[in-house]
């Protein structure tokens, strides 16, 4: 009698094997996939926090910004004034730039709110400075 596994190419060993692989990858996919949106999601959302919290400091601290001018609002002065509430604000570094800049297409100056955080090798928003 012959050997049945030299005879056919996929035998039920191999079957399982092959599907046991496939499913691994798609797992390792989806959570690159799903993991990594949710990741980068977060720190978005504590972008927008830093500028909301930047927002309201500069009306609590009653800052006037001249045309042109630029100032930086450190993430503690915003912690300080308990304006930011986010998981996030004691692993990452972050600062806002607050700027009264010339919108060219109206003609008029428009204060603006640019967050900048940095949280190691995970997430760094671009132009994000050390100094």
């Amino acid at each position: 009698m012959d050997n049945m596994d030299e005879k056919y190419f996929l035998t039920r060993g191999k079957a399982i094997l092959f599907g046991l692989i496939l499913i691994i990858i798609l797992g390792i996919i989806l959570f690159i996939k799903f993991g990594g949106a949710n990741s980068v999601k977060k720190y978005k959302d504590f972008e927008s926090e830093l500028k909301s919290a930047a927002e309201n400091y500069v009306i609590i601290k009653n800052i006037k910004i001249a045309n042109g001018e630029e100032i930086r609002i450190s993430k503690s002065k915003l912690i300080d004034s308990k304006l930011i509430y986010n998981d996030l604000k004691d692993k990452c570094s972050a600062y806002v730039i607050v700027s009264n800049e010339k919108n060219i297409e109206i003609n008029k100056y428009e204060i603006e709110y640019l967050p900048y955080i940095k949280c190691g090798r995970r997430y760094i928003t671009s132009n994000y400075s050390e100094y």
